[in-house]
């Protein structure tokens, strides 16, 4: 057996009450509860960017082409459904999934009340899979049938707000050259639990739009297109990146490497669609808050993550330097018996991996368990009108808590080599002496 490895059995495993015991256990608590925050910021943060953008997403693309205007018109100016890239989606090879929209502002009223509403009007082509896990009651729409032209999905907030419940009648007041009065029946109710669309939008057949701005069936207000999820939004380990070494690179480079995937396609799908009167616009820039809200988390974790390797990597340099002094006369007789200072720092460096091992196991432990029940329970709960979300969200990446272990060893390690080279300063004879 190596020398190394037997002495640090016999001395890392002994049951010694000293001060040299505690200290280690004093390491050990700090390297696990490191380790678990590290997992538990990263797991919310996963969990924070992933339901979010799902949120978005369910009343919105990834990308929309609209006609082109210098005024937020509500879509009112119309374009031919039949474009190319709807019929032959190839054209478009990102695309997932391609459907047409419209919208119309007007007044939603009941018998005792009254608030602004935008309607958005969708087709038979409309995917309600992302929207139906945030329909609260009654149905969706279901497009194409006369009786669909009299339904109207509204939001929570919007029904609390009048009073309104699945089955009742509302009318929606349309203000143009003329004032429309068009009845509507609550066919279901929705809560995403984003401000900016719940208390904004409800949702009707397009057929309704078409009719109410004298479009035929092939007209619509724009399309929405929904992309294939590999690579669109930016890569983690590169915003890392350019936070800690953006400084160091040309501002050509910094500004390329800073782009986002999202926009380039935006801009490749634009150059496409030979089509001036076209315009394509990213979720992005539609809804620049709730996506500058999300990177500033990325930010924060960074900040997070810094700050508990660099937490337990001073506790393993104090632990290690403890060890050392209580130690010094074990040096000493090994010096004398002619070990090397290679051999002895690393005999302690082994001994730091057993404390940081030990206290791998635990943060591991602790941090994936507490997500594992926030995930099932949801016991951390948020005000939803700041956060967007009833709960914090966990998505746990395993990939992720591979590299922060990897990450805290590494790091640990390669900056206690500096302390374990006081054993190269430690003379025998005075070693031997030390009390």
């Amino acid at each position: 057996m190596n020398l190394e490895i037997f002495i640090v059995r016999k001395i890392a495993f002994s049951n010694r009450k000293n001060f040299s015991a505690f200290i280690i256990r004093i390491a050990i608590l700090a390297v696990a509860l490191s380790l678990a925050t590290m997992i538990i910021a990263t797991s919310m943060v996963n969990g924070f960017q992933k339901e979010i953008r799902n949120k978005v997403l369910s009343f919105w693309s990834h990308l929309e082409i609209t006609p082109f205007s210098l005024t937020n018109s509500l879509h009112e100016q119309g374009i031919y459904k039949y474009q190319d890239f709807y019929k032959n989606q190839n054209i478009i090879p990102e695309a997932k999934h391609i459907q047409v929209s419209a919208l119309k502002g007007g007044l939603l009223k009941t018998d005792n009340d009254f608030e602004g509403i935008v309607l958005k009007g969708v087709g038979d082509d409309y995917d309600w899979k992302n929207f139906t896990p945030y329909l609260k009651s009654g149905e969706i729409i279901k497009t194409g049938s006369e009786n669909s032209q009299r339904d109207i999905l509204i939001s929570k907030q919007t029904a609390k707000r009048l009073l309104l419940k699945t089955g009742d009648k509302v009318v929606v007041t349309f203000m143009g050259k003329s004032i429309r009065n068009r009845p509507f029946k609550v066919k279901g109710i929705y809560e995403t639990g984003l401000e900016e669309f719940d208390s904004k939008y409800a949702m009707v057949d397009i057929a309704v739009i078409q009719e109410l701005n004298n479009w035929g069936s092939d007209t619509v207000g724009g399309f929405e297109v929904f992309l294939k999820e590999e690579n669109l939004f930016k890569n983690r380990w590169r915003s890392y990146f350019l936070t800690v070494f953006g400084g160091l690179l040309s501002e050509e480079k910094y500004n390329e490497m800073q782009r986002d995937p999202l926009e380039i396609i935006g801009e490749e799908v634009y150059s496409r669609m030979e089509n001036s009167k076209l315009d394509v616009q990213t979720i992005k820039s539609i809804t620049p808050g709730i996506f500058d809200w999300l990177d500033l988390q990325t930010m924060n974790e960074l900040i997070i993550l810094s700050l508990m390797i660099v937490v337990a990597a001073i506790n393993m340099i104090t632990a290690l330097l403890i060890l050392i002094l209580e130690r010094t006369n074990m040096i000493g007789i090994m010096k004398a018996l002619g070990a090397g200072n290679v051999s002895i720092r690393r005999l302690f460096l082994l001994y730091s991996a057993v404390i940081i091992a030990v206290g791998l196991l635990a943060g591991n432990a602790f941090g994936i368990g507490l997500c594992l029940l926030q995930q099932h329970f949801h016991f951390i709960t948020l005000p939803q009108e700041s956060y967007y979300l009833s709960y914090a969200p966990v998505v746990i990446n395993w990939s992720w808590i591979l590299f922060l272990n990897a990450g805290t060893v590494l790091t640990t390690i390669v900056l206690l080599i500096i302390p374990s080279m006081l054993v190269s300063r430690i003379s025998p004879v005075k070693a031997i002496r030390f009390e």
